[in-house]
């Protein structure tokens, strides 16, 4: 009889168990194919000796594919194998319970951004009893704000200096996670499945409304990047089909990014599949450590 391997043992998890290591995984897994120069990039404060020890042990492992592009200057590139991508998987599972499970502690901290200064002092009271409250007063002033100490931040669509979206494209470019909702008073067009933010908020909007999104956006903040992005593009279309109605189905902006989005749900669904087998010997290993705790217990 073939001995069930232990969790706590495996390749798996002593890779998953390092500070690099998963973090190469995930660059490759968003990024897909990367120069050694574009790793070190990524990850940030990593020495490039220890950069090549990881990835020397991750094309060892199979979890790496590593391609010589060119001799002369010599240049190689990296990428997530299939196993790679299976292990990117677990990762993502393991987001997942972060945020079912994980409680976030202290007070979090929300930027709001509106050139009218008088739904900046609306939206200030509605909220400063139970969030830290960050405002500005232009897209530019907003992107100076929004480091990493900022949880959620609510933009209006058009400022001065930068609009809402220009200041979301600049965040997603850093690679900066931070939620972002924008709020618009302007005619909902097909073309908005495309704006760069998490959630859509219509203007006026009223306090419960104000503080649902905040909550909602509060809870992406832990999805995985695929789940997040999922839920993101969900949101986005049905947005547009909420106030322009079916017909913008027929449009050419709604049919690209359902395509995109259902492109990405199979590839989703396929990373689950393929992360099954893990699954079920996590659960058996749980399931026997249970049944031997009881058993253990009767015999006292």
């Amino acid at each position: 009889m073939t001995e069930t391997p232990n969790p706590a043992q495996s390749v798996a998890g002593s890779i998953l168990g390092t500070k690099w290591k998963p973090r190469l995984i995930v660059a490759l897994a968003t990024e897909g194919r990367l120069g050694f120069g574009d790793c070190k990039h990524k990850l940030d404060g990593i020495s490039s000796k220890v950069l090549s020890n990881n990835l020397e042990d991750l094309c060892e492992h199979g979890i790496v594919s590593r391609d010589v592009i060119q001799e002369q200057p010599r240049r190689v590139e990296y990428e997530l194998t299939e196993s790679g991508r299976e292990l990117y998987a677990i990762l993502e599972s393991m987001a997942e319970w972060d945020t079912t499970h994980v409680t976030g502690a202290g007070i979090p901290t929300v930027l709001l951004a509106d050139d009218d200064s008088r739904l900046l002092e609306l939206y200030n009271l509605w909220l400063t009893a139970d969030y830290d409250v960050v405002t500005a007063t232009d897209g530019r002033e907003a992107l100076d704000g929004l480091d990493e100490s900022v949880d959620v931040a609510v933009l209006d669509r058009s400022m001065p200096r930068m609009n809402g979206g220009e200041v979301a494209s600049s965040i997603a470019r850093a690679d900066q996670r931070t939620p972002i909702a924008i709020l618009t008073s302007m005619q909902v067009t097909p073309a908005d499945v495309s704006v760069p933010a998490d959630r859509l908020l219509r203007k006026p909007i009223t306090e419960r409304e104000l503080r649902a999104a905040i909550e909602d956006l509060s809870r992406l903040a832990d999805e995985a990047p695929i789940a997040r992005e999922v839920q993101t593009r969900r949101h986005r279309l049905e947005f547009v089909e909420t106030h322009l109605g079916s017909a913008v189905k027929s449009t050419e902006p709604y049919r690209r990014a359902r395509a995109e989005l259902d492109r990405i749900e199979a590839d989703r669904a396929a990373a689950i599949e393929a992360r099954e087998p893990w699954r079920r010997l996590l659960e058996e290993r749980v399931d026997g450590e249970t049944g031997q705790s009881t058993a253990d217990e009767d015999a006292s």
